[in-house]
């Protein structure tokens, strides 16, 4: 005599639910973890979007880092792990790289070809805030690095 399975539809096709409901909760989330804000915006060169560049969120605290890279047009939105977009809250060191570079090594101008001045990355970097929620953080970039006052 035949046995009946389990995992047989019920006539309401409640099973058809679970199973959505299942496979709805995986994939992608924005930002939706704890201590977790969307983050995206466009990076900028003397005032020209700049395509094809990594953006690398460092959390102040040591956190897991976060990482995007810009589009032709130069926006960009950061990923927190392969399932997840975003960045920790808090403060962030900002470094911008060219792709294939270390965001924390510095590279000889001679060896890149990339049109990204060398004060975005290896031991430089920005200073930018995370918040809960979505963050649009552009970065505008100068040829020129700033002079701090002392």
């Amino acid at each position: 005599m035949p046995t009946r399975s389990p995992y047989k539809l019920s006539q309401n096709g409640h099973w058809h639910l679970v199973v959505l409901v299942c496979l709805s909760t995986l994939g992608c989330s924005y930002g939706s973890g704890d201590g977790i804000g969307s983050v995206t915006g466009t990076v900028t060169l003397d005032g020209e979007p700049l395509p094809q560049v990594m953006v690398t969120f460092s959390p102040s605290n040591g956190e897991r880092e976060s990482y995007g890279v810009t589009s032709v047009s130069g926006q960009y939105q950061l990923r927190y792990t392969s399932r997840e977009l975003g960045a920790r809250t808090g403060e962030h060191q900002v470094r911008i790289s060219p792709m294939g570079v270390e965001p924390r090594e510095p590279v000889a101008r001679a060896k890149d070809d990339s049109v990204l001045p060398s004060h975005y990355y290896g031991k430089d970097f920005l200073i930018r805030k995370v918040t809960p929620g979505n963050n649009q953080i552009n970065l505008e970039l100068t040829s020129t690095p700033s002079t701090k006052a002392g």
